[in-house]
């Protein structure tokens, strides 16, 4: 088998041209354009959402999966914003009064703009209400019934003191009205003047006082000898007097009464007559027209003015919550639907909240209710990021439990009033769950419920042909630039950005769909152009250059451990059991390519290949799987008929953080080949690659990483010309490599082989055949050697059949 010749450079890198770019498609885009541009490599994701946006049953609610960049956002809300203008205004949403529950408001729904009107209607009523019950209790209305049941009163008053008067004339005295009430006085002149000196002192308005007087007079008779007809009259007025003053106590009682009765009438007209001011048109539903019946019952009951009422008027002022709705959403009349993007993915951002000072009172006062974003986006569209979502899971689970009923359910807040829930409102709103692969799988597999809320699901492609790249690439620089304020794009800075974004896809015949990328590119390019109206080439190198510098920090810190030996890796001879194998390290801002040592240890035993790594604890479950694999290749080749009958130990040399993924499979068997067959293998190749058990060399992740890195410590150390990298083939439309490595390669400084079978490394990598496998023998015969002596493959025989002879016979003695 001969030796495959090495890659030219033009196949490492991809073929996209100046020329390839349509000169139509740099023309100055609009957004239909753009978004036309933006949805041409996704139209599965497109047809989807635009089939789940439309659908109105429940549970067709769309998760829109994708990688972040890939336009998976930018794509919902443009379908959404097609699918909103086929769709009416929703209606205005507020919130009644309970007067049963007060911290239970209840939602109702008016038709779309006329919310503000009720509300209005409402806040005049309150005022008018107000109004009225200031006048019947403290203002002119409570004046004007004062002064008329006052005169009533004393009318009636005037009367009891005329009789009483006429009664006491007929027994020789006179009544005096005074402040006090009344006293009695003797009609002649010395009674008078006895009276006048002595009836300040002792008033008689009532019997006590009239039996007083009688007293006092006594005890003058006795010192002074007042005549003893004027007490027999003061007896004999007795009981008039308490009469009197009995009639005097009922009229007083009549009176309060009466002044009851007509504020009570008072204020039920003024309030019938508020009630009756509220615009019809304003109560256009039957829940308000059942509304305002209740609280006007309620307002009769709390202010005692049903007939026959005999409870005192209540004086308390009105509170405005109690008759003032809160106004949570208003559309006009012809508006589309909602599209909210949920940017605060909280229960208060998300349902609403309460704001401080509504637990004051009783009745929660208008405003002090805020709609959330669910309110917001009811009959329409709620686009929530889902990694943001399930970091919260009472979000999660509440949004679930509104979704499931159809409606928006009251939740327990611990940042506000504890007692105010809001009673159910209906709720049709279509979710659209913007997440990326992996956490979709788990929403899939952890939660049961996710698969009958999300039914539709929009797949978002990372990648595309060059064929779509050709009108996608131009259509957003162009509109980069005429809504961005970036300059233009020549053709040669789009087929730089094309050979940009294979780089990313890491496939030359297809690009990354992460737009957002090519966007922050030309951005940085922006910056370098000096105020240029055109970007070239040379400015979007200049861009990448700065980047890769910029985030290079780890780059140049293992080059510095590579020059100074503090990373062994032989770049030059040849060593038995010890191979270059490739790995990628990232600092999660840039991925670097790493040679590692591998290095292999075979002796005689049973075990077959020991993974250090795995013994540690520092191998993850694909990497130990893939030397699994290379244990079944072993049998396969050398151990069909007989025990495999040899140990080996292989190993990650300097390595310190756990090893996953099984690109190094191939660099591992190489080692053991090396090892087995005692054959030094090449130190200037790096090698990296998986294979299956019958030694097809299967292709892996980060490619052109792994080749630049081995590449930069080649050069750091100095290219010698026969240095290169082993790659599968099926990895070779894979690579888009940096200028620098392809001009080494052209230069016939640095090489790339592609491989599909292990033989075909094992003859680049130890110089010599691998050997072809002779047929096999038939059953009944003694089964022989199948490879021949000078290949590897027989000198790996030829020692593993010693290896088991050797295990065979008693241990030697030396000596």
């Amino acid at each position: 088998m001969a030796v495959r010749t090495p890659l030219d450079a033009d196949r490492c890198t991809t073929q996209v041209r100046a020329q390839d770019i349509p000169e139509a498609a740099l023309i100055q885009a609009s957004a239909e354009r753009e978004l036309s541009a933006r949805i041409a490599p996704q139209g599965r994701a497109v047809e989807a959402l635009r089939r789940g946006l439309a659908e109105r049953a429940p549970g067709f609610n769309v998760a829109v999966v994708g990688k972040r960049g890939t336009g998976r956002t930018f794509t919902a809300i443009a379908l959404a914003r097609a699918e909103a203008g086929r769709r009416p205004a929703p209606r205005d949403l507020v919130l009644l009064t309970n007067p049963r529950w007060p911290l239970e408001p209840v939602p109702a729904f008016l038709a779309p703009g006329t919310g503000p009107a009720f509300v209005r209607a409402m806040t005049e009523l309150h005022a008018r209400l107000e109004s009225a019950i200031h006048e019947v209790f403290e203002g002119r209305v409570r004046s004007r019934l004062q002064l008329e049941v006052h005169r009533e009163q004393s009318a009636a008053e005037r009367k009891l003191h005329d009789a009483l008067g006429k009664i006491a004339a007929t027994h020789g005295m006179g009544l005096v009205a005074n402040d006090d009430g009344f006293d009695f006085v003797p009609l002649d002149d010395q009674a008078d003047e006895e009276a006048d000196r002595q009836g300040d002192d002792h008033p008689a308005d009532d019997p006590a006082d009239a039996a007083g007087s009688a007293t006092e007079i006594e005890d003058d008779e006795r010192a002074g000898g007042i005549s003893r007809q004027y007490l027999d009259a003061i007896e004999a007025l007795r009981p008039h007097v308490e009469e009197t003053q009995r009639q005097l106590a009922l009229l007083e009682a009549e009176s309060n009464a009466n002044l009851l009765h007509r504020q009570r009438e008072a204020l039920r007209r003024d309030i019938e007559a508020s009630f009756a001011a509220i615009p019809t048109r304003v109560l256009a539903t039957a829940q308000l027209q059942q509304f305002i019946t209740d609280l006007h019952a309620h307002l009769r009951e709390i202010y005692h003015l049903e007939e026959g009422h005999h409870l005192p008027l209540t004086a308390a002022p009105l509170p405005a919550g109690l008759v003032i709705p809160t106004l949570l959403i208003t559309n006009s009349e012809g508006e589309p639907a909602p599209i909210v993007h949920a940017q605060n993915v909280t229960l208060s951002g998300l349902f609403g909240r309460v704001v401080a000072g509504s637990g004051e009172g009783r009745y929660p006062e208008p405003g002090t209710i805020l709609a959330g974003d669910i309110h917001r986006a009811n009959g329409g569209f709620l686009i929530l990021d889902a990694e943001a979502l399930v970091k919260r899971e009472r979000v999660y689970e509440h949004l679930k439990a509104c979704l499931l009923a159809r409606s928006i359910q009251p939740y327990e807040d611990t940042e506000g009033p504890p007692l105010l829930r809001v009673q159910p409102a209906p709720l049709d709103v279509k979710v659209v769950l913007v997440a990326d692969p992996d956490l979709i799988i788990q929403l899939q597999e952890l939660d049961p419920e996710f698969g009958r809320l999300f039914k539709i699901r929009a797949d978002f492609a990372d990648d595309m042909s060059i064929e779509e790249g050709l009108t996608v690439y131009p259509g957003v620089t162009s509109w980069l630039a005429a809504n961005r304020g970036l300059p233009r794009c020549s053709r040669s800075a789009v087929a730089f950005l094309m050979h940009y974004g294979a780089r990313l896809a890491e496939d030359q015949n297809r690009l990354t769909t992460n737009l957002g990328l090519l966007s922050d590119l030309i951005t940085e390019a922006t910056s370098l152009a000096l105020g240029s109206e055109e970007l070239t080439d040379e400015h979007l190198k200049a861009a990448v250059k700065l980047m890769r510098d910029r985030q290079g920090q780890l780059r140049d810190r293992l080059l510095d451990m590579h020059r100074y030996g503090q990373i062994r890796v032989e770049l030059s001879g040849a060593h038995i059991g010890q191979i270059n194998g490739l790995a990628v390290v990232s600092d999660g801002f840039q991925s670097v390519g790493r040679p590692c040592r591998v290095t292999a240890v075979t002796y005689a035993g049973e075990q077959g290949p020991l993974n250090i790594e795995r013994e540690v604890e520092m191998s993850g479950p694909i990497h130990s799987k893939g030397v699994l694999i290379l244990a079944g290749y072993l049998h396969d080749r050398f151990a069909r008929d007989y025990r495999l009958g040899f140990d080996a130990s292989v190993v990650f040399e300097q390595t310190y953080l756990p090893i996953e993924g099984d690109s190094a499979s191939t660099a591992e068997l190489f080692a053991l080949l090396s090892s087995l067959a005692r054959l030094p293998a090449r130190q200037d190749i790096g090698v990296t690659g998986s294979v299956d058990q019958r030694g097809r060399v299967l292709p892996v992740g980060g490619v052109n990483e792994k080749v630049e890195g081995f590449f930069d410590v080649c050069s750091d150390h100095g290219l010698s010309g026969s240095q290169g990298v082993i790659i599968p083939e099926s990895n070779v439309r894979n690579l888009v490599l940096r200028e620098d490595v392809l001009a080494a390669m052209e230069a016939g400084r640095f090489f790339i082989w592609p491989i599909s079978t292990v033989e075909e490394g094992v003859e680049l990598l130890l110089g010599q055949p691998a050997g072809q496998e002779s047929p096999d023998v038939a059953d009944d015969e003694v089964p022989n050697f199948r490879f021949g002596a000078q290949t590897v493959y027989g000198r790996i025989e030829r020692r593993l059949a010693r290896l088991r002879r050797l295990a065979q016979n008693e241990p030697m003695t030396l000596k």
